[in-house]
């Protein structure tokens, strides 16, 4: 069973490298500490977000404002839009430095999110695989390997079928940033 859902582009930007300092340069990233199970968790991964105005993205009990968009990210928004054919108000944004820092399995099934949500990702650096695992039989698994410069647009049914994770690969010694785009009700 593959994940038809889910379809995979080329960035269109000669520039990925550039995108890359700019986001790195330019956002506040932070490293969360989340409450799972009964007690603060350092995220292996460091966050930054940015949407709309007044938009808040609540999950894992943290809340995420939207202050505006920077001009130089509304063409990668707009390429975003193009491809999953859909608008989008929010992109999270995860930097993982290696492959000792991951993303565990979940679903972007937050409430704001709607039913049947969309997810347009955009892989920056190092090649790492993204794994999904159907939510009614996790035996069954499929791995899509994210690229650098590669899009992952995840439909409306990947979020209510499937979870999805990007496990731990220590071999891996290069940088990955992911923008995850997102429309919040």
């Amino acid at each position: 069973m593959g994940i038809q859902p889910s379809y995979r582009y080329s960035f269109s930007s000669s520039s990925a490298q550039q995108l890359v300092s700019q986001l790195k340069s330019n956002l506040l990233w932070e490293r969360e500490r989340l409450t799972m199970f009964g007690r603060d968790v350092l995220v292996p991964r460091q966050v930054a977000f940015i949407a709309d105005a007044g938009v808040c993205y609540r999950y894992s009990g943290k809340d995420h404002h939207g202050i505006g968009w920077p001009d130089w990210l509304l063409a990668i928004k707009e390429e975003a839009e193009s491809l999953a054919k859909q608008s989008f108000n929010a992109v999270l944004l995860n930097w993982y430095q290696d492959g000792g820092e991951y993303m565990g399995w979940h679903a972007d099934d937050e409430k704001s999110l709607g039913p049947a949500p969309v997810v347009a990702m955009l892989s920056l650096g190092a090649s790492r695989p993204f794994l999904f695992r159907l939510k009614a039989n996790h035996q069954i698994k499929h791995s899509v390997e994210l690229e650098d410069a590669s899009w992952l647009v995840m439909s409306a049914s990947t979020q209510v079928l499937w979870q999805h994770s990007l496990p731990v690969r220590k071999r891996i010694k290069a940088e990955r940033i992911s923008l995850t785009f997102r429309l919040l009700l």
